[in-house]
């Protein structure tokens, strides 16, 4: 069994995102779960090493910054930089 490792708990969000960098345009994701400090998404693009991820939300939209940490098939791990 894997050691957790994130500072923080990640919750469940299974939400609509989208991804904008000059490389890809812009791509649409799906945000599987979030925590303070990062991001699980999936989505068939091949996501460059930094990009912004825009959240819908129910207030609204956030953007945030985004390093890619780790890749596995249609999964991203993310964390965010601002």
């Amino acid at each position: 069994m894997f050691a957790e490792r994130r500072a923080s708990a990640r919750v469940r969000f299974n939400g609509a995102g989208l991804v904008q960098h000059d490389a890809i345009g812009m791509r649409g994701c799906t945000i599987v779960d979030i925590s303070d400090g990062g991001a699980r998404l999936c989505t068939d693009a091949d996501l460059p090493s930094e990009f912004m991820l825009t959240l819908k939300t129910e207030g609204g939209e956030q953007r945030k910054s985004c390093r890619l940490v780790w890749r596995l098939h249609q999964e991203f791990g993310v964390r965010f930089l601002d």
